[in-house]
């Protein structure tokens, strides 16, 4: 098998003194591993390839022990900006190792990889919110992954939630109660009508749109809560500082 097109570097490392593995992202054949053999003195077949958060274009083949073999690349996009600023490259960073962590099922890997590749053009034009971004991102990438909540009715009336004053998220079930309605069993998160109005601007925006955002520091707490609620429950997936475990 061989194929080429334009796929995300996550990460570089070396083995023996002139090979480097490069863990990337296609949006056709989702996250895999390749080789660069010589990629460390090369400069005519990997010229600034060879560095995480790139996006490049790279002819890959399979090795004759069923390995990725990296012939080639192309440079496409350094994110240069975003990697001067370490606040930017924190939170790129963040993105990133929630990004490794994920199972992407085959027709979820072209939405993910724009997504992230969005994400990564916004952080290299502006300064967003430090702690919020990433909140985001993980909100977005899980509901992108099929696992979208209804914020629009209670799920036990069915009456529309948007005049509500606060309403009473279900983790487990993905949708919403209204003061009227018991809730059931099973982990719930009381909503402000601020932080449900934001979620459901969240599944009609993308990155670009979320950098001017600044929500007040209630509806932030309630975002954190909520979506770390939700990761962990339905991707088995918590924060330990910047690294994602499986629980």
């Amino acid at each position: 098998m061989e194929f080429s097109e334009q796929v995300m570097v996550l990460r570089v490392g070396t083995f023996r003194e002139a090979d480097c593995w490069v863990r990337f992202f296609s949006p056709t054949h989702g996250l895999l591993t390749g080789f660069a053999f010589g990629g460390r003195r090369s400069r005519r077949r990997f010229c600034g390839c060879l560095s995480p958060l790139s996006l490049v274009h790279f002819r890959v083949s399979r090795g004759r022990r069923e390995y990725h073999c990296l012939e080639e690349g192309a440079l496409v996009n350094a994110f240069p900006d975003l990697k001067r600023d370490l606040n930017r490259l924190g939170m790129a960073s963040n993105c990133v190792r929630f990004f490794e962590s994920l199972s992407f099922a085959p027709d979820s890997m072209e939405s993910a990889h724009a997504l992230l590749l969005e994400t990564l053009e916004t952080l290299d034009r502006s300064v967003p919110d430090s702690c919020f971004l990433p909140i985001l991102f993980r909100a977005k990438m899980t509901f992108t992954q099929g696992y979208q909540p209804d914020l629009s009715s209670c799920r036990g009336c069915g009456r529309p939630l948007a005049d509500s004053g606060r309403a009473a998220f279900a983790v487990q079930e993905g949708g919403l109660y209204c003061p009227r309605c018991p809730s059931g069993a099973g982990h719930k998160i009381s909503t402000s009508r601020e932080t449900l109005a934001l979620l459901n601007r969240l599944s009609v925006t993308g990155p670009r749109e979320w950098a001017d955002w600044a929500p007040s520091p209630q509806v932030r707490e309630e975002c954190v809560r909520l979506v770390d609620a939700f990761v962990q429950c339905h991707l088995g997936l918590t924060c330990d500082g910047n690294r994602f475990l499986r629980v």
